[in-house]
């Protein structure tokens, strides 16, 4: 027996009601009772029980019509029904099973056999929607892999398309260079294995993100984030240098687990700073901050770049999407790093949004909440 099973007992008579709701109650099953068909389909459609208990012979609709009317109803219909009657005729046996029927207690009860019935019927019931909620599983997986497929095609078309001409143009320069030129043998290698690299991230990228997506579980334990957070910052701030950009952290002293994934959850923080140093001209600021709020913790990257247009804002997590702002797309990257984000984030129960105004900057904001 699971939580919460219920089973509705239908019958005209009161005795019936008070022995079966007993029997069923010693055994630890809820119950509610109907007197007729007219209640029991109202309490029905109200709130579907787990198992029915039905009478055959009621005044008003029978036991028949109510099973069929249970069985006709797309939201009622894999409810099982077992009926209940002192008929012990094979034409009526056989009439109850013709409308839906599942099983068949004939009166007087007996403990034994009723417990033995119920039980049956619920077994097979939960069985049936284990093996649907398995099927809506693995439907839903078939449509995300179709989906990966989509976007996999896609980014192959266009995001490796022109890094694959480089590579070519690279190749024929270099079978025409006089094998006395180091220099430039030197130079073209190294753009074969610049933009070589590119693909290999962009191959990573849409990798990982299939992972995801297809549920493939992260193996989350509890981990304080504040070395995290200084990993992240420390790692970035050569980058920063570099573009004379002030990376700054804002974290509290008092300590902060999480239930998470250490390699994604760095790959996400890692993944919104790089992209706050890249979009930012220099001299710019970028802030990597944690919060501790009453219901959640909150991290927020700000920054002083480029910002994002409104109109881009709802896209910004969709795989391979990129600006289309030539400021933008000066920028190197795969359209793939914030979908990961976007993926992390889900998968450590959080939520992320996106403040921005064009020229001023970006505030990216992820939730995650404590009760978890």
């Amino acid at each position: 027996m699971t939580d919460n099973e219920y089973i509705l007992l239908v019958d005209d008579i009161v005795d019936n009601l008070d022995m079966l709701g007993d029997m069923l109650k010693h055994r630890g099953y809820e119950t509610k009772i109907a007197f007729d068909g007219q209640e029991a389909l109202e309490q029905i459609a109200d709130n579907p029980p787990d198992l029915v208990l039905l009478d055959i012979q009621m005044p008003g609709m029978n036991g028949y019509q109510v099973c069929e009317a249970i069985k006709s109803n797309e939201q009622t219909k894999d409810i099982p029904v077992i009926f209940l009657s002192a008929l012990s005729e094979t034409d009526d046996v056989v009439k109850g099973f013709d409308v839906g029927g599942a099983d068949y207690i004939s009166k007087p009860f007996k403990f034994r056999e009723v417990m033995a019935r119920v039980e049956n019927q619920l077994t097979a019931s939960r069985q049936r929607k284990e093996i649907e909620a398995l099927r809506d599983r693995d439907r839903q997986q078939f449509e995300a892999l179709a989906q990966i497929k989509d976007r996999f095609l896609y980014g192959a078309a266009h995001d490796l398309k022109n890094p694959l001409t480089g590579v070519l143009l690279y190749t024929q320069l270099l079978r025409q260079t006089p094998p006395d030129d180091v220099s430039e043998l030197e130079n073209i290698a190294s753009n074969i294995e610049n933009t070589a690299r590119k693909m290999q991230r962009l191959v990573t990228d849409i990798i990982d993100l299939a992972q995801m997506q297809v549920g493939d579980q992260m193996r989350r334990i509890d981990l304080p984030l504040q070395p995290i957070f200084e990993s992240v910052y420390q790692t970035s701030l050569i980058n920063a240098k570099v573009k004379d950009i002030a990376l700054s952290i804002d974290i509290p002293e008092e300590k902060i687990n999480y239930l998470i994934e250490r390699s994604y959850f760095e790959r996400m923080l890692d993944n919104l700073v790089s992209n706050a140093i890249k979009y930012t001209p220099d001299g710019g600021t970028v802030v990597l901050r944690l919060c501790d709020r009453e219901a959640h913790y909150e991290i927020q990257v700000e920054d002083t770049g480029l910002g994002i247009p409104k109109d881009d804002i709802p896209k910004l997590f969709d795989a391979f999407f990129r600006v289309k702002k030539l400021t933008h797309k000066k920028q190197e990257g795969t359209g793939l790093g914030l979908s990961m984000v976007a993926a992390i984030v889900e998968e450590h129960n959080g939520e992320i949004f996106v403040e921005s105004e064009e020229g001023i900057g970006s505030t990216f904001t992820i939730i995650l909440p404590k009760d978890i």
